[in-house]
Formats: structure tokens, sequence, C-alpha cells
């Protein structure tokens, strides 16, 4: 019973985007994320966001048991709740990435229970990465499972380069300043790698380094996932994780800001998947890529251990780039003291329009 209802309930997740094979790693995950209770209802929840009401009339459920438990697994994460335009709460289920994955560990605590989840999380993920290995030489079963990446690199902004056009969703602060509410909370990533015991490498990273936006934002704030703060202090944020020499990574579609994440090369799963597997398919990488003045380079290798992706090397005292792997952050050009690094610009891709909401939909 429990494994046929987490199954029904991993079907359910796939309706979005993001899609996740449902292998025994997986599955064994979403029993320990959802009692059976809890994946019946995630079975059942239909795509976009819905007042309690009704949902109780689509599932055959008493309106006022039904709350309670969706109020229980909004604080979980497993739902995400908003408010209409009437005032009235309204209900969706939070697809898994991103969503319920990340909010598991973003509040930072250390219990026996959280280490547990942990263990399964690196379990599982070590697992894809065999799966990721045959899924690759399957484009089409690639574009089935991940139609577009899930997040995308955005250039440090002081590095953008002269003289050309950058455009809004370019810039970290175009993006900011169209949001009206912010929060902050601990990076799953990081977090998940200190309960593992495999502790981030990178020093001086704030400790609240996970940023969402907007909607996203009060309910992370509501549900006690993390920090209300103002715009004000989350551009310190993304201030001091640049200076720290982290990736900035938002959603990869045009529209509402829903989350910044700033990662690094050591607890990034979807870093390590390009280091590791070569596989983009997670990220999509900023428009822009460094170039390199060879004449001008004294072999320093300050870039080199800026790069989080590895895709800096010094041949014979100058440094080469392996462009496969630069996602274009602009990290390595902040470093270099001979201003042998500079940003260019590789292409003007437009993000998806629309994307994977919060809530869910597939839009």
């Amino acid at each position: 019973m429990t494994q046929d209802i987490h199954f029904k309930l991993g079907e359910r997740l796939n309706e979005n985007t993001l899609k996740w094979p449902l292998v025994d790693p997986f599955l064994n995950i979403l029993k320990a994320y959802y009692t059976e209770e809890e994946a019946a209802l995630g079975a059942q929840f239909p795509l976009g966001k819905h007042l309690a009401r009704d949902l109780a009339r689509h599932c055959g459920r008493d309106e006022k048991e039904l709350i309670a438990l969706l109020d229980t697994m909004a604080t979980n994460g497993q739902v995400f709740t908003d408010r209409n335009e009437d005032g009235e709460l309204e209900y969706s289920l939070t697809p898994f990435v991103p969503g319920v994955f990340e909010f598991q560990l973003m509040r930072g605590t250390d219990t026996p229970e959280d280490r547990k989840k942990a263990i399964m999380v690196k379990e599982f993920m070590e697992s894809m990465k065999g799966m990721a290995r045959e899924i690759m030489k399957n484009p089409e079963l690639m574009k089935e499972m991940m139609p577009d990446a899930a997040a995308r690199t955005i250039t440090v902004e002081k590095e953008l380069p002269q003289g050309t056009e950058i455009y809004p969703f370019e810039k970290l602060t175009a993006l900011v300043e169209k949001a009206d509410s912010f929060a902050a909370s601990h990076c799953y990533c990081r977090h998940h790698a200190y309960l593992i015991d495999d502790a981030c490498k990178v020093k001086d990273v704030p400790t609240y380094s996970c940023l969402s936006f907007s909607d996203v934002a009060d309910f992370v704030v509501e549900r006690n996932f993390g920090k209300r703060i103002t715009r004000e202090e989350c551009l310190e944020i993304l201030e001091a994780t640049e200076k720290a020499g982290l990736i900035h990574n938002t959603n990869n579609f045009t529209g509402n800001l829903i989350f910044i994440c700033n990662c690094c090369g050591c607890c990034c799963e979807f870093v390590k998947m390009i280091k590791e597997l070569g596989n983009t398919a997670f990220l999509a990488y900023s428009n822009f890529e460094v170039a390199i003045d060879e004449s001008s380079c004294i072999g320093c290798g300050d870039c080199l251990e800026r790069c989080n992706l590895e895709a800096l090397s010094l041949v014979d005292d100058v440094v080469t780039v392996k462009k496969e792997h630069c996602v274009g952050c602009g990290n390595c050009v902040s470093t270099c003291p001979t201003e042998t690094l500079s940003m260019v610009r590789r292409s003007s891709t437009i993000p998806p329009k629309g994307g994977m909401t919060m809530g869910g939909l597939a839009v």
C-alpha cells in the first residue's frame, strides 16, 4: 500500500515540468517526506491553486479535516499557500524541485530526522549519477524529463561587458527591483553538506544565503522556512556572496522572480553535475562567457581558485578556459589582478516564458 500510494504521488508530482524517475531511491525519499495520508491527498491534488471547499469536493473529504491536513502539509513545505484577490487562502501542491526538496532543510535545523533525510538524499543523488549517464544517451528522454533547465546563471553585474546592450533579465538589480517581498533562508545544499559531515569549503558565506521573493517569500516567512529581509538587505547578501565567489542562479523563466540561489562547487548538485558528468540540463548558462587576453596573463592562478566549475587551468603559465564548463558567472574576472579576463556576450538567449511556479503550474 505504501509503495503504491507514494508511486501515485510521484506520478502526480511528475505532472509538473520537471520530472523524476520513479525508482526505489526516489520513492523512499517520498515515503520519508510524506505520510500515507499526505501522499494520498497529494496524489489527488489537481494542478493549480484551489480553495479548501473546492478541494474538499474534489477529494470527497470533510472540509474542516482537510484544512487541518493542508495546514500541516504547508508547514512541511508539501503544500504552498497564497491568497487570492478576495483574501481567501488558496492551496497548491508544491513541486518537488524547486520546492519540497529544498524546504526540508531550509530552516537550518540539526535533528536525527534531518540527518536521516540528508543521508537518503545523498544516496539518491549518487544513484542519479548512473541514471543520468544513461538518460544523457537519449536526448528525447532527457528533453521529456526536463524540457527547460530549472535554473539559470546570472553574471556578476559589475563584470557585464561595456558597449553591449544588457537586458533586464540579465541583471540582478533589475530582477530584484521588480520584487515586492523578500526572505532569506539557510542554503539547502550547504546545510545538507553539513548534515552529512562534508561541510562547505568556501569561507565567509552568509548563513542566510538562499533568497526568495514575492509570494514565495511571504510563504517562507509565514511557515518559518526563513526570515523577512528588506530589499537593501537582499542586495547586501548578494554582494557578500559575490565576494565569497558564489554563483548566482535564479529561476529559468521570464516573469516573477521566485528565488536566487548562491551556489558553490562543493555543495550545489547542479554545479557538481556539470563538473562530474558534463550534464547541463539542470542549469542554463548565462549569455556571457569569459575571454582571455593571454599576453597579459602572469599565471598567478587566482582565478583557478575562484572558479567553482573548475573550468580554468594553467597551460605554460597562461590561463585557459574549458568553455563548455564556463557558466558565465563572472567571478573569475573580479579576482584577476591584471585584467587578463573579461566577460563577453556568447548569446542573446531569452529565458522561456512562464515556467514552473511554486503553485505547481506548468504554464
